[in-house]
């Protein structure tokens, strides 16, 4: 398994979760935060840009403070 297809397996699951329960995981920056203890090839920018699109397609809710 790559680190890529490590990072798509964990967000699917972040994903999977805020299905679930979506107050929970609606603060994308915390979430790119944690995914970065793991993944720090990527900033933690690039992991929320990442997330966001994911939340998108899903069409979940979630806290988007980019740019501020």
């Amino acid at each position: 398994m790559t680190e890529n297809d490590a990072l798509r397996q964990e967000i699917a699951a972040l994903a999977d979760a805020a299905e679930a329960a979506p107050e929970t995981t609606a603060d994308l920056k915390s979430l790119a935060v944690q995914l970065w203890t793991n993944f720090d090839e990527f900033t933690v920018e690039e992991l929320e840009d990442i997330l966001r699109d994911a939340w998108r397609i899903r069409g979940l809710p979630f806290n988007d403070n980019a740019g501020i």
